[in-house]
């Protein structure tokens, strides 16, 4: 057995078997999904053969099983059947689903949503305030600096185009290594830099591709009928998801147990965006953007948990925090979107 199956077959976390941890990366990888493009149009992420020795590799081991089986490995943070890799996916290094190698090269950076420069360590807080429907761990907690190491080490030489020798990789320190690594005196930052021109090189593959307004405006009967015939056989009918032995294989898109209303995708255009270029599992591109903006539509005019940022009153969170293309505080159906919500963090102690 090579080191790496060791590493992988020994982990235990939160109480979570290996096998647990094995069997679930099994379900959530998508590694023989087929990409939009041909091979070499995007920057490959490292393989196994690139984890480093010693006690980094462990944390992105470690790292790399807290964003595949989040629910089950962080269950004081998340309060929903959600995982990381549900949004960024195969394991964070798909490229036009947010993948992680460009994400962590972003921070630290300003975000309006906060208003204030955040560190990656902070970003990561928020997708569990909001997407996770949860808790956010603290400053240092062990999640958060491993799931840094994983993004910190998919970014080697990802960004670059060049390859590393693992032996050679310089290994910030915790605190450093939740901050993120868009500061001039990063690790192959120079590189970096030298590569894009600027402290954000536009690299193929970051984020979610960004979709036109659609000729017509994004409609809930037309969403409705692209979601029941391309989405629902892995979402359910209702946007419930699919478990296997208590566990969702396939996320849940609204009720209870999906992302809040302050999450990103709550937005009609961040879901088509993903939509359309993720969407159907393995076939990205199959939707029109006019049949991604109107099933995104359908999907975010549907009651998931409450804004955590609501202090009582929908229309103050509204005015402060939501505008453009979120539904919250419209009315649909005879119903205004956010007085039905369902709670946050349903696994909180009380």
């Amino acid at each position: 057995m090579n080191r790496i199956s060791a590493i992988m077959l020994g982990l235990s976390l939160a109480g979570a078997t290996a096998a647990q941890a094995v069997d679930t990366a099994k379900l959530a990888i998508q590694e023989e999904l087929p990409v939009g493009k041909v091979a070499g149009d995007y920057p490959p992420a490292p393989g196994w053969d690139k984890l480093p020795e010693g006690e980094f590799g462990e944390k992105v081991i470690r790292g790399y099983n807290y964003f595949i089986n989040t629910q089950a490995l962080a269950p004081e943070f998340v309060g929903n059947g959600l995982n990381c890799v549900n949004c960024h996916m195969d394991a964070g290094k798909k490229e036009n689903a947010a993948p992680l190698w460009a994400a962590y090269m972003s921070y630290p950076a300003f975000r309006a949503k906060n208003n204030k420069i955040n560190t990656y360590e902070e970003r990561i807080q928020g997708c569990f305030l909001f997407s996770m429907n949860g808790t956010p761990p603290g400053h240092l907690d062990p999640a958060l600096v491993d799931l840094s190491a994983y993004a910190y080490w998919l970014a080697q030489g990802t960004l670059t185009g060049e390859a590393f020798d693992p032996a050679d990789m310089v290994i910030p320190s915790d605190e450093d290594l939740v901050k993120g690594g868009k500061r001039d005196d990063f690790p192959f930052m120079p590189a970096y830099l030298e590569a894009g021109g600027s402290k954000e090189p536009a690299l193929p593959g970051r984020g979610y591709p960004v979709i036109d307004e659609p000729a017509q405006a994004p409609d809930i009967a037309r969403g409705k009928q692209v979601y029941e015939q391309e989405c629902s056989v892995c979402h359910g009918a209702n946007g419930e998801g699919q478990k296997v032995n208590d566990r969702y294989v396939f996320p849940p898109l609204w009720g209870p147990d999906t992302y809040n209303w302050g999450a990103g995708m709550q937005r009609v255009n961040t879901a088509a965006y993903f939509i359309h270029q993720n969407m159907p599992l393995g076939q990205p591109g199959k939707l029109t953007e006019q049949q991604a903006w109107d099933v995104a539509m359908y999907l975010d005019t549907h009651e998931r948990p409450q804004d955590p940022r609501n202090q009582g009153s929908l229309e103050e969170t509204v005015e402060q925090f939501h505008g453009g293309h979120s539904q919250y505080g419209k009315e649909v159906n005879g119903s205004v979107l956010g007085t039905a919500s369902y709670p946050n963090h349903p696994n909180r102690p009380q």
